[in-house]
């Protein structure tokens, strides 16, 4: 039986009326004690006349209790005999709840890639009545993430875990990154730091490091303690660098055998060393260009006069220093990523030694760039030195030619990083001077109207050398004749020199997105490319064929990759291969970082519902005892049982209400307490006690 109210008028029309009948019968009570009680008891009277006080007489039905059990369904749970263990074990409690009578409902939580629990929990009990909530069974092999969510914290019922695999028996190796820089700088060693985990615990393993893809070292590494090597890196732009250990025998899973990361490599400043042989009006466009650049060290020397001529002023007046070649070209040379040689001609400042240097220093991976004027034809050029000569692209075969021409661009410039992107070349303006060149080695980009070399590039060894046969660049920046991109020309130019890898004209370059989705891009000076051989780490491959996009650029793609790691290789027309390596984004799959069965992620949560951690790991493993226990109680699972509250919830079938006094009997009582206090104060009631007394 429950109580409950029907007013006649709103709650706050009751109240008030009722506090000013009380404020009314207090004002009285000095003068009559019995009439101000009289009052106030009417006033009560009146306020429950009003409240209408019911008799609630409900029908109920019971409901039964229900019991959550959640089933890990992530990628790790498909590893050996994992889902047939579930999937017992989840037969045998189900008939433990419904002999109980406890009703079971079933959610299942993760995919492939993850493991949420709370999110998982979350959706199941948003499909629940809470207050039937007599217990949770989680079913998984202890790899779950989310435990901080308040659908987990805030659970009504104690929480039970049951561990599906064999601990004991399952072998893995685990390689986990503890640091892995996101930039490094060139020719600065880069420093790795990971871990390798191993159930067998073998002292030393054999770990492999790959470079976009290329096997840069192999050397065996201490296992169960952080590990940290040293990769020089050689060569600027985005690398992916690869740690992989080889496969144990029985091994639940090989994806963690192998951990990725995605490096940018930088210059820390670009170091140019520019040598003018003469003033003149180019040489300030070469300055303002490389000064432009903030990442970009320029040391710059103007030759004024031979090596012969003696400094004759004083201390008073401004004199020219000794060019310090020595200091230059014997000592410092390694230390510059390009030298370039602007109208230099040989007045017995550089020796025929130190221009050897300069070759050896091409040779070694340096590089250079020739920028010639009329000198070069000229007895004592820079192509007249044997010591140097042999390494130059090209050689002058008749004085400078001052007819005018517009700079055009080559059919294998128009395919070439360097040249390719320059914009506007039908709106090119003219240049009024070139040195006639035969070429004698390297490639040709850009050429006069009548089929002269204008500009050419030469790699030697590993290094890059490149001629630029006109002084005439500073009218593209004077804006003559419409002017050029000389900016943009020259900048990737210098950055060709330096081995940039957005200007290598035989690249490779993969995306792999976070869905799945490889974008391939091929650079190339050829018409055709060969088809792009794509691996996964899973073992599968597939050959993937590139369409021509744009002069010398080719593109191509795959979907629905599920790795997180592939190679890519391709052959080029002389034989050499090229290869590449792209990893998504988010980096290796948290879900397979570690996939033996462990119960540390879930103690102390599961410790603070009351609940108990126990392990399947085999068939009838799952056999523990089913108690009810009292909500209040602190521990709810033992060494072989695990408990469930009894909830004892209900729902309303029916509902009957009648006054639980009735308001003619409310009114009469309040007449009656009117008709009193009215006595009272009158002095009636009195009198006719007193005449009574009396007589």
């Amino acid at each position: 039986m429950n109580y409950g109210w029907d007013p006649l008028a709103p709650i706050w029309v009751v109240v008030t009326l009722v506090s000013l009948l009380l404020i009314s019968s207090v004002l009285r009570f000095r003068a009559n004690r019995l009439g101000a009680v009289a009052r106030s008891l009417a006033a009560l009277c009146a306020g429950l006349f009003l409240l209408g006080p019911e008799a609630i007489q409900q029908n109920l039905q019971g409901l039964p209790d229900q019991v959550l059990v959640l089933l890990d369904d992530s990628g790790s749970m498909k590893l050996g005999d994992r889902s047939n263990l579930r999937d017992q074990a989840l037969e045998r409690l189900t008939a433990k709840f419904e002999d109980s009578g406890a009703e079971v409902i079933t959610s299942r939580f993760g995919d492939n890639e993850s493991s949420s629990l709370g999110e998982g929990l979350t959706t199941a009990l948003a499909g629940m009545d809470r207050s039937q909530l007599a217990g949770v069974f989680l079913l998984t092999d202890g790899r779950v993430e989310d435990l901080s969510t308040s659908a987990l914290t805030q659970l009504p019922a104690p929480m039970h875990a049951l561990l599906v695999g064999d601990k004991a028996r399952e072998q893995d190796r685990q390689l986990s990154w503890i640091s892995a820089p996101r930039f490094a700088l060139v020719d600065e060693p880069m420093q790795l730091q990971f871990r390798i985990d191993d159930t067998e615990s073998t002292a030393l393993l054999p770990l492999t490091l790959r470079i976009d893809g290329n096997i840069v070292q192999t050397q065996n590494v201490p296992t169960g303690q952080t590990v940290t090597i040293n990769v020089p890196m050689k060569r600027p732009g985005e690398r992916i660098i690869e740690l992989s250990i080889p496969t144990a025998a029985g091994e639940l899973s090989t994806r963690n055998n192998g951990i990725t990361a995605r490096t940018n490599v930088i210059r820390d400043r670009l170091r140019v060393l520019l040598i003018s042989g003469e003033p003149h009006a180019g040489e300030r466009v070469w300055r303002n260009v490389l000064k432009s650049d903030p990442a970009v060290d320029l040391v710059h020397f103007t030759i004024l006069k031979p090596a012969n001529k003696v400094a004759a002023a004083s201390d008073q007046e401004l004199n020219l220093i000794p060019f310090p070649s020595r200091q230059l070209f014997l000592e410092k040379l390694q230390h510059f990523n390009v030298v370039i040689f602007d109208r230099y001609t040989y007045r017995g400042v550089i020796t025929s030694f130190e221009l050897a240097e300069v070759a050896r220093y091409v040779e070694g991976g340096g590089a250079v760039l020739v920028a010639a004027g009329p000198e070069l034809a000229r007895e004592g050029s820079l192509a007249t030195q044997p010591n140097l000569s042999y390494i130059l692209p090209a050689s002058p075969i008749a004085v400078a030619d001052e007819t005018p021409f517009i700079p055009t661009r080559t059919e294998l410039g128009q395919r070439h990083p360097i040249t390719s992107a320059l914009e506007g070349s039908d709106d090119w303006g003219r240049w009024l001077r070139r040195i006639p060149a035969e070429a004698q080695r390297g490639q040709v980009l850009m050429e006069t109207d009548d089929g002269d070399p204008l500009l050419l590039t030469h790699r030697l060894g590993d290094g890059r050398i490149a001629m630029l046969l006109s002084d005439h660049l500073w009218l593209w920046a004077r804006g003559f004749d419409g002017g050029g991109p000389h900016r943009e020309f020259l900048r990737r130019l210098v950055h060709w020199l330096m081995a940039e890898p957005e200007l290598e004209e035989e690249a490779l370059i993969a995306n792999l997105d976070e869905d799945g989705s490889l974008t391939v891009t091929r650079r190339s000076l050829s018409a055709e490319v060969n088809p792009v051989i794509v691996r996964t780490t899973s073992g599968d491959s597939q050959s993937l064929a590139l369409e021509e996009r744009g002069q010398g650029l080719f593109t191509g793609g795959a979907t629905s990759i599920a790795d997180e790691l592939v190679r890519l290789e391709t052959t080029l027309s002389n034989g050499r291969k090229l290869t590449a390596a792209a990893v998504k984004e988010r980096g290796t799959s948290r879900e397979f970082a570690a996939v033996t069965v462990t119960s540390e992620a879930l103690e102390a949560p599961l410790t603070d519902l009351g609940g108990g951690i126990f392990e399947v790991q085999r068939p009838g493993d799952a056999d523990i005892a089913i108690r009810t226990v009292n909500a209040n109680r602190e521990r709810k699972a033992g060494a072989n049982w695990a408990g469930i509250t009894r909830r004892q919830a209900s729902v309303v079938l029916s509902e009957a209400r009648d006054a639980a006094i009735p308001r003619w009997l409310f009114a009469l009582i309040g007449a009656g307490l009117v008709f009193l206090a009215w006595l009272l104060e009158s002095g009636r009631l009195t009198r006719n006690r007193a005449n009574s007394v009396a007589a």
